[in-house]
């Protein structure tokens, strides 16, 4: 079997000892080399095809070279996979690796980042879940490198990056985009989960229709709460049960609606149910409007009735990788606030 060439290989084929190799090969080493040294080490490494042992560098410069991310939402969930995605991608870029965290707690991650398993931490909010006390804590007394993705705004000062989306700016956009069409009438599909989101959305509704009095709105509850979304998360068959019931709500509210279909707009809060949404026999009988503030596994460039707000969840993930990054650097801590964009066919 094939050994892997080591420093020695390397010092014997060059003549010179094994510290001047490291040395050699250590972009960040301060030693004086002649440039002639520096540059046969480096051919030799490459000819017999040297690899550096990456968990030794690590132990040398106390640093692992490794982010977590603390998602406590299942990643077979879109908007969650394709924030991971995006911070993968930007993280590998600098050679950094990403590892997925569970625990809500975040206590054993902390030790993870004291013992230089972890370098820092980005985690991930949902609805109005914010980050652990002990997590933000250790930001603030520790210099822990964290970002906080999804929480809102932080009130003062604090010593993390953030980001998060406007949802508001979201909510105006496609209200503007309905009225722009000639809709009058719009249901407003929406769950009864807490939610930090909504609220802003909500608000931004309002304001909305007060500068369109032509438009009403009318709240169409999706039945779904706190404890249906954490059943419904891990149960296929529960999915389909309350897909089925949203075709059914929606269709009895429609059916209460008068005017031409082509001034009715259905407004999903959320992506996940635009597709029984889609499914109903009214929206699909009559092509009505489908608009939603996230964005679904629909695509608009195939159901042309259909219009997203769409959250740039990569984008989101990219920008969390740049900002702890920016955190390892020892940099400002920033508060980025991204828009959501537009989809249309």
């Amino acid at each position: 079997m094939m050994t892997r060439p080591t420093l020695k290989d390397i010092a014997t084929r060059a003549g010179v000892s094994v510290s001047t190799v490291s040395y050699a090969l250590n972009d960040a080493s301060t030693v004086a080399l002649s440039a002639d040294t520096r540059a046969r080490v480096r051919r030799i490494a490459k000819e017999i095809g040297y690899i550096p042992n990456s968990l030794a560098q690590s132990l040398r410069s106390r640093t692992s070279r490794s982010i977590g991310m603390l998602v406590t939402k299942p990643l077979s969930h879109p908007r969650y996979a394709t924030i991971v995605q995006g911070a993968s991608a930007a993280l590998a870029a600098e050679r950094i690796h990403l590892t997925i965290l569970a625990d809500a707690s975040g206590e054993i991650y902390l030790d993870d980042y004291r013992s230089g398993r972890l370098d820092g931490l980005v985690f991930v909010g949902h609805d109005d879940e914010a980050a652990p006390d002990a997590v933000l804590d250790a930001a603030q007394r520790e210099g822990l490198p964290l970002v906080v993705l999804d929480c809102g705004a932080p009130a003062g000062d604090v010593a993390y990056s953030t980001v998060d989306f406007d949802y508001a700016g979201g909510a105006t956009e496609l209200l503007e985009e309905l009225a722009v069409r000639g809709v009058r009438s719009v249901l407003h599909v929406r769950p009864d989960v807490a939610s930090r989101a909504e609220r802003l959305r909500e608000k931004a509704l309002v304001h909305g229709l007060a500068r369109h009095p032509r438009l009403s709105l009318r709240v169409v509850s999706t039945g779904l709460t706190d404890e249906m979304l954490r059943t419904i998360e891990n149960d296929p068959e529960a999915v389909r049960n309350y897909e089925g019931d949203l075709g059914s709500r929606v269709d009895d509210a429609l059916a209460a609606v008068a005017g031409d279909v082509h001034e009715i707009a259905v407004l999903c809060s959320w992506g996940g149910d635009v597709e029984p949404v889609m499914a109903s026999r009214r929206v699909r009988d009559g092509g009505i409007l489908v608009a939603a503030l996230a964005a679904g596994v629909l695509s608009p460039r195939v159901w042309p009735q259909l219009r997203y707000s769409r959250l740039p969840l990569d984008r989101a993930g990219a920008e969390a990788a740049r900002l702890v990054m920016q955190e390892l650097a020892g940099g400002e801590h920033e508060h980025v606030v991204l828009a959501p964009e537009l989809d249309r066919p």
